[in-house]
């Protein structure tokens, strides 16, 4: 093959925004369905009386009424993370460790969080400070304790696998591991880097870190290339699970692997990013057009 012709294929391997829009989003993703991926505690509502494994809510903050009972209902506990509802990019994520006193808490990374701080945060949040919106939801969950796999390639933030689904079918899939310099998080667009995953395997297949090919994570010295991730069949099941219990037909599913409740679904999302491509080296197009083909 010559190098043009590999050129040209290449090409029409690769989904940009426009193809990722009119042939994938659009066709298979109502826009009335959005709110089922948009809103992180509807989501979690639907899939949990679904029976697809999510984590634990603790509590619901609806309004600024119920910031006070919310805060004490968090007395005597360890161990959460405050969301907003709306939230995106990991804004407005409040990850809690362990109580040290009355209304007092360690926050990840060593800083102290009291009730008031708490209070305001929860305030920030429905009043869509997070959101760009008008007014949100807020939500308190039980933090996910990631398995020892995950827990070696980051130890300081939350490792997910992110499952490319067309109609219900995983396609491709990378882990979004969190850096010093993502702030922990584990979003591609902020420092966090993208492992490459064999899809029939869960095989690492190295990484891209800020357009760079890495085959160790930059700051643990952890290898990203040929791990497998623990799991995997059930990995693939419960994203599959989460597509079926929605109407929407083409998502990110980000799963998490807690050490004890196993794969758990973090979120969906109805427009997933293209950044995987860069992560495999590969377009998704070929990925996802047999399964166009068997539908139409």
């Amino acid at each position: 093959m010559s190098f043009f012709s590999a050129l040209v294929r290449r090409r029409r391997a690769l989904v940009g925004i426009n193809r990722r829009n009119l042939s994938l989003v659009y066709p298979h993703n109502a826009r009335g369905d959005y709110p089922l991926a948009d809103d992180k505690l509807l989501a979690k509502e639907r899939f949990r009386a679904l029976g697809v494994p999510v984590p634990e809510t603790l509590a619901v903050c609806a309004g600024l009424f119920q910031v006070p009972e919310t805060v004490g209902s968090l007395e005597g506990l360890s161990n959460f993370v405050v969301k907003p509802a709306n939230g995106s990019g990991g804004a407005g994520i409040l990850v809690v460790g362990d109580q040290v006193g009355p209304l007092l808490w360690r926050r990840a990374g060593g800083d102290m969080l009291d009730g008031a701080a708490l209070h305001k945060h929860l305030a920030d949040i429905v009043f869509g400070a997070f959101s760009s919106q008008l007014e949100d939801r807020a939500f308190v969950e039980r933090r996910i304790r990631p398995h020892d796999f995950f827990a070696r390639l980051w130890p300081d933030g939350l490792c997910d696998v992110r499952v490319i689904t067309l109609r219900g079918a995983p396609v491709m899939s990378m882990i979004r591991v969190p850096t010093r310099e993502s702030g922990g998080r584990a979003n591609l667009h902020q420092g966090g880097l993208g492992v490459a995953l064999e899809l029939e395997t869960g095989l690492c297949r190295g990484a891209l870190h800020r357009g760079r090919r890495v085959d160790r994570h930059p700051e643990s010295g952890a290898s990203l290339v040929g791990p497998q991730v623990p799991r995997w069949p059930e990995v693939l099941e419960v994203a599959r699970a989460a597509a079926a219990a929605v109407p929407l037909g083409y998502l990110g599913v980000d799963v998490v692997v807690d050490e004890a409740l196993g794969p758990l679904v973090l979120e969906i999302n109805a427009r997933p990013g293209l950044e995987i491509q860069n992560v495999h080296g590969e377009g998704l197009w070929p990925k996802v057009e047999p399964h166009l083909q068997e539908a139409g």
